[in-house]
């Protein structure tokens, strides 16, 4: 890789199990967060610069530095940063918005001219929407995911890693429909991942609810102990009223019922699960779709494995793209 010794700062996390693999932890010199620290936090051997505050997003910070500072900021990179706040507080309604994010939004909004803000941030949430409803299941789940580790109550070296995905949409409706793409590939991210418990909620950022899809029995029994209410869908779901944010809505909960003394419960049930793989396909997207093929079913034209290769698409303005061909 270029530059492979490179320094680091890690910004919106700081736990090792979102590390990313290339990043070794010795180049790690500073964190730039707004994330509660909790176990499995990176370990450095020599002090670093940490910044963490408990505001809605991480731009907040960046932003609050440039200002504090009196460091040029320019415009484009101010404009993603104020996408980014509008995201993260779901256009500073979420529950973790301070003071300090609504300061940062009007501090940006005046320095890139942005006129209406809040037609500026429906655009952006219908933009994202329609790109889910693109994307396939395996992306769906494993977009926007986090893995958080907490020790068993009465056995310190017993851990156990919960898997948590957040699908943030304007059509809650139409990723919900979804649930018999999305269930299966929860138990697939559980297994491969080696997690204790697989869960996605799904995040309707116009109505500030959520329902949380539920993969199994230890899923069904751990959501009910964090959240209450009664699992409905076939036992597949839980419906979240009023809860959206993962960092203050989700995690809490969950970590508080292990602490507690919550324990999975014992399951015999069969693993129906087909061999799989996952391939970058471009059949539907210009600029391909990471998607699940189950063996079984014929995936790969000359090769059982798949075969690389270099398509050109006739677009002119995209690159030539490597893809891996699949039968129709």
């Amino acid at each position: 890789a270029e530059g492979p010794d490179r320094s680091v700062c890690l910004v919106d996390f700081q736990q090792q199990t979102q590390l990313n693999k290339a990043i070794p932890m010795g180049n790690i010199i500073g964190i730039i967060d707004h994330h509660a620290l909790q176990s499995n936090t990176i370990v450095t051997e020599k002090p670093i610069f940490v910044d963490i505050r408990p505001w809605g997003c991480m731009c907040s910070i960046l932003a609050h530095g440039f200002a504090v500072q009196g460091k040029f900021l320019p415009k484009n990179i101010a404009g993603i940063m104020l996408s980014a706040i509008l995201s993260d507080t779901l256009n500073l309604r979420s529950p973790t918005t301070t003071d300090w994010d609504c300061r940062m939004t009007s501090m940006l909004v005046q320095h890139t001219g942005l006129e209406d803000v809040n037609q500026f941030a429906a655009k952006q949430f219908r933009a994202k929407s329609h790109e889910l409803s693109l994307m396939s299941a395996y992306s769906l789940v494993n977009g926007d995911f986090k893995i958080f580790k907490f020790n068993d109550s009465t056995n310190p070296t017993t851990t156990y890693s919960i898997g948590f995905g957040v699908i943030e949409t304007t059509d809650a409706e139409a990723s919900l429909k979804r649930i018999d793409e999305i269930i299966p590939e929860m138990v697939e991210t559980r297994t491969e991942k080696e997690l204790t418990a697989m869960m996605v909620a799904v995040v309707d950022i116009v109505n500030l609810n959520s329902t949380l899809f539920l993969c199994g029995p230890v899923e069904k029994s751990l959501g009910v102990a964090a959240f209450g209410g009664e699992p409905c869908t076939n036992g597949n779901t839980l419906l979240l009223p009023g809860l959206v944010s993962r960092k203050q809505d989700f995690v809490p909960p969950l970590t508080k019922v292990v602490a507690d003394g919550w324990k999975p419960p014992s399951s015999k049930a069969k693993d129906s699960r087909r061999a799989s793989r996952v391939i970058l396909s471009f059949a539907d997207h210009d600029y391909g779709l990471l998607t699940r093929v189950y063996d079984g079913k014929k995936s790969f034209t000359d090769h059982d494995f798949g075969l690389l290769t270099r398509v050109n698409d006739g677009k002119d303005d995209l690159p030539t793209m490597a893809t891996i061909i699949s039968k129709g």
